[in-house]
């Protein structure tokens, strides 16, 4: 039972441990989740809703009150005088309160040009969201490898001083004993003293990603105990998917909606009216009595003639595109060539980390020699120390390599788009 209760806290100990653990996947969707930028796709969703609803209404009815009450100076009267006869005149001070009604029958696709216009536009403003997203992924992924990197330091700086620590108790014990001079432990303790300072730096190299993380992710750095070196990502020949061709693709259809809604505004639109109203006079124009009246029927617009104003305009509009393609074009020539960089980069780091392993391995030999040599009292401290600075800076170099190697890989991804 005791063994079995052993098992069991053990399994929930490495469970909770993987709780801990915080990957890059996690940190780039939290980072999206967190980044105020977001807020600003659903903000401009309903802006646009709201639009659409606005635009919308031109298929309804139309309908608006005018009135109005003149006096004029003359008025039309008939020059002719009969007997027995009283030809009414009209009056001078007129009145007219109406209550006007439209309703759009054909409007050359204008009304259908304006919500492919707005739609266009959201597309491209949620887009640019996207393109500062994706920069926002390059950061946290620049901040995470940096803690790496720290991390890699503070594991080969605290096996430095274990070490400096126990060679310097032995040779305590030959100061003690008057068989070693004090000035070699003194060098030693010399020694775990500036390593000490530069665990101290990297320690706080590590919290300041760690607290740039936190701050970029929105999670407590209590989450972020355990970050994880992620495996080499791909570097195949996939098409590049970065959000700035998309947003250019939108800027493009952005422009072409355009051109189609001044291309309507030549057609000609067709509605109905209605009018109904009460004044003086009505539609009688000799009656000089208030009176209602009511008319109705179609009215036709056509603009036949305008200067080619609409045709200039989309002509700038055709020449605007021409400039976002040869931006994209521009875009894609640029990335490229950071991917050619960054490949470049790849292989050079490839190559190094084969090297780096064997002069790990050759600088530990060596170091070890120079520690079995510094006991027996063949060799001094500084010649000891300095074998095994180099060991330690190899072992960094190399770490540090295959961080940055990884990295490297996923950079590559990144600047792809994925």
């Amino acid at each position: 039972m005791f063994k079995f209760l052993i098992s069991a806290l053990l399994l929930l100990s490495m469970g909770v441990q993987a709780q801990e653990r915080f990957p890059l996947d996690s940190a780039w969707a939290a980072a999206r989740r967190y980044y105020p930028l977001l807020k600003q796709q659903a903000a401009t969703d309903r802006a646009t809703a709201l639009q659409l609803r606005n635009i919308r209404t031109g298929y309804l009815p139309q309908a608006e009150i005018n009135g109005k009450a003149t006096y004029q100076s003359d008025v039309v009267a008939i020059p002719i005088k009969l007997p027995n006869v009283n030809i009414p005149t009209m009056p001078k001070d007129q009145y007219n309160l109406s209550l006007d009604v439209r309703q759009l029958i054909y409007d050359g696709g204008a009304i259908a040009g304006q919500r492919e216009l707005q739609l266009a536009r959201q597309q491209a403003d949620r887009q640019k969201v996207e393109v500062d997203l994706h920069q926002l992924r390059q950061q946290v992924a620049q901040v995470y490898f940096n803690a790496l990197i720290w991390d890699a330091h503070i594991t080969a700086r605290r096996e430095m001083i274990a070490e400096v620590k126990q060679r310097r108790e032995k040779l305590q014990a030959g100061v003690d004993n008057g068989t070693v001079l004090a000035s070699q432990a003194d060098m030693l303790h010399a020694e775990q003293l500036k390593t000490e300072q530069q665990l101290e730096e990297a320690l706080n190299g590590k919290q300041a990603a760690l607290a740039t993380l936190a701050l970029l992710t929105g999670k407590p750095e209590a989450e972020m105990n355990a970050l994880i070196l992620p495996a080499p990502a791909e570097t195949g020949d996939q098409p590049l998917q970065r959000p700035e061709q998309a947003l250019f693709r939108y800027q493009q259809e952005v422009l072409r909606r355009q051109g189609d809604l001044t291309g309507s505004q030549t057609r000609p639109k067709v509605s109905a009216f209605v009018q109904g109203g009460y004044g003086r006079p009505g539609l009688n124009l000799l009656s000089d009595k208030f009176d209602f009246y009511y008319m109705g029927g179609l009215r036709l617009q056509w603009s036949v003639w305008n200067w080619h104003t609409q045709r200039t305009e989309r002509a700038v509009l055709q020449e605007q595109e021409r400039g976002v393609e040869a931006q994209l074009e521009a875009f894609d020539l640029q990335t490229r060539a950071r991917l050619l960089q960054q490949k470049s980069e790849i292989n050079t780091l490839s190559a190094a980390i084969v090297k780096d392993q064997e002069i790990v391995a050759l600088r530990g030999r060596v170091k070890n020699v120079s520690a079995a040599q510094l006991d027996n009292g063949v060799m001094t401290v500084h010649d000891y120390l300095s074998d095994l600075y180099a060991e330690t800076s190899a072992i960094i170099a190399g770490k540090t390599r295959e961080i940055q190697y990884v990295f490297a890989t996923i950079q590559y991804q990144v600047i792809k788009g994925y």
